[in-house]
């Protein structure tokens, strides 16, 4: 008898969001919240707690519904303290604003530990290229004789109106987090 094979997306393994209508329908979900969050973060420049608290306890949830039990919660657990445990040096240097690494963290509760590893890499490759096309088109920030920016750092503004220069770095990362989720083990098996 003949199997007929599926074959396998690049990095031979499905998805993470593929398989059932449970996982789909988390992809979408998680797609749409990532976009939301990409989209306060181009406007204001800020991403609210209500939407990063909504994506953390959905990420969990997830986490427990696809491992039922204490095992799928811990799996959520572990995953988004390392998405957490990843960018907070960013935030202690202020290189990223507290929103967008409280946003990975719990955008990796939906990705898995290693998901988490994965997308953090993605996102700073996005986040790389994103840089280079927001230098030419702001160009690069003056420094002030105190020796500060005159652009706040990336991610943050200390205003609810933020410049138009001021990198929204939430896009890149919320990309990162969706290439983990659909391509996975595409830097490790």
């Amino acid at each position: 008898m003949v199997q007929s094979q599926i074959p396998l997306p690049v990095g031979g393994a499905l998805p993470l969001f593929a398989g059932s209508t449970l996982r789909l329908v988390g992809g979408i979900i998680l797609f749409v919240l990532l976009c939301v969050a990409a989209a306060y973060d181009v406007r204001t420049r800020r991403i609210p707690n209500w939407l990063v608290v909504v994506i953390a306890v959905l990420g969990l949830g997830f986490s427990t519904a696809i491992a039922p039990g204490l095992q799928g919660l811990l799996a959520g657990v572990l995953a988004l303290v390392v998405g957490l445990a990843i960018w907070l040096p960013s935030w202690l240097f202020r290189w990223l604003g507290a929103g967008d690494v409280k946003l990975f963290a719990a955008a990796s509760a939906w990705l898995g530990w290693k998901g988490a590893i994965e997308g953090a890499i993605f996102g700073a490759l996005v986040g790389g290229v994103l840089a280079v096309v927001w230098v030419f088109r702001f160009g690069l920030p003056r420094v002030r004789r105190s020796g500060r920016s005159t652009l706040p750092p990336i991610g943050q503004t200390g205003t609810s109106r933020a410049p138009a220069s001021a990198l929204p770095y939430t896009v890149a990362l919320a990309a990162g987090a969706e290439i983990a989720a659909w391509f996975p083990h595409l830097l490790f098996r």
